[in-house]
């Protein structure tokens, strides 16, 4: 009797320096944050970014389209843009669709944002 021995298909693995970012406490009137999500590729095979989704529109981003090598490592920018948004907290969950043993990372931002500044305009007197 013979005994087959299956091969283990090789996968890519990615790992992230975090997951989650916080964009501190900012206001409105600089309401356009950058996030940097660097990741690793630490498995056996190349590794490739099929989508990354964000959940509404205030949230952009930005990923590479070639594959990653076993050992490399590239980075994934999300943009957070506040502009026209009401102050408060904010709390976004973006999924990451790779080839990776787990196919599905979800990246996490969240900061505070405050009212713009109130530039108030001294008054002009009048000129008699």
């Amino acid at each position: 009797m013979s005994t087959a021995v299956m091969a283990q298909k090789k996968r890519a693995k990615i790992e992230f320096e975090t997951t989650e970012m916080n964009m501190g406490t900012f206001e409105a009137d600089s309401a356009v944050i950058e996030c940097a999500f660097v990741y690793k590729n630490t498995g056996e095979a190349p590794l490739y970014i099929h989508r990354v989704i964000p959940t509404c529109g205030c949230t952009n981003v930005r990923f590479p389209t070639s594959p990653v090598a076993p050992g490399g490592n590239d980075t994934i920018f999300i943009t957070y843009n506040g502009t026209n948004k009401s102050p408060g907290y904010v709390r976004k969950s973006i999924p990451v669709h790779s080839n990776a043993t787990d196919e599905i990372v979800r990246l996490k931002i969240f900061g505070k944002m405050l009212p713009a500044k109130v530039v108030e305009i001294p008054e002009i007197e009048e000129i008699e």
